[in-house]
């Protein structure tokens, strides 16, 4: 019996050590990137091609466990790349900005080429940490074609969120998405992004059949859990119907 409690007793420990362990979700505004001594001080100002490794963006792992730079596109490597205000990529259109909130945003280039057999890679980004107890909702923004969100290996349905004014006259609004994470408020989980673009055609913009040997680009930045819940479409549905419903009483006053 009391070997028993013993056992008991070093499982549980093991499992809230391991709780422990985890801890809170880290850099999830991607601004606070840890710059090794060699880094060029002060930054650069144009592309600077990164090294293998996580120390540009403490927390997270990636697979493939590629190169990460600061303000650098490497097309079809499979790559993630620091971006500030100042980045321009033409994959946003004719030489544009990307959409920042904070100092910097994480840009992702799925992996592709002949190594791939011509065949895209997704790339995959993820960390574990402990969910907040009162969290219903993870919120990000995001610019891509094709993103999926897992928490505790389970695809979660994404929706659209209201668009938030940037303040930015090149980027009106900014684009936020949301998830349901409410089944797993106060566990550690991992969570997992995996960004698998095939981008448009740059002529006919028809989607790139799977297999295309090339990718757009994707950003992802100012995630953060909140505990408002995420509302269902029927809740979209309705909200629009009664705004229209509203104007056209108020249209008919008017007259």
């Amino acid at each position: 019996m009391k070997m028993h409690h013993t056992s008991l007793t070093v499982i549980i420990s093991l499992v809230f050590g391991a709780r422990c362990v985890s801890g809170e979700f880290k850099n999830l505004s991607f601004d606070t990137p840890e710059f090794p001594s060699w880094f060029p001080n002060p930054i650069p100002d144009g592309p600077f091609e990164g090294t293998f490794g996580e120390w540009i963006r403490p927390g997270w792992s990636s697979t493939p466990q590629s190169a990460v730079g600061y303000n650098y596109t490497q097309r079809f490597a499979g790559q993630a790349s620091i971006l500030d205000r100042d980045f321009r990529d033409t994959h946003f259109g004719a030489n544009s900005p990307v959409p920042v909130v904070g100092s910097f945003a994480l840009g992702i280039w799925p992996a592709s080429g002949r190594g791939f057999q011509g065949m895209l890679q997704p790339y995959v980004l993820t960390q574990t940490g402990d969910l907040p107890s009162d969290a219903l909702s993870l919120r990000f923004l995001y610019h891509g074609d094709d993103l999926r969100v897992y928490v505790a290996g389970e695809q979660l349905p994404l929706f659209a969120q209201p668009d938030v004014p940037s303040g930015n006259p090149d980027i009106p609004f900014y684009h936020y998405f949301a998830v349901d994470v409410s089944p797993y408020a106060g566990t550690t989980s991992e969570l997992k992004f995996e960004f698998r673009s095939f981008g448009y055609d740059d002529f006919s913009m028809e989607p790139r059949p799977i297999g295309y040997p090339d990718a757009k680009s994707h950003v992802l930045d100012d995630l953060s859990f909140s505990t408002s819940p995420v509302p269902e479409p029927l809740t979209w549905t309705l909200a629009g119907l009664g705004g229209v419903f509203l104007a056209w009483m108020l249209r008919g006053r008017h007259r």
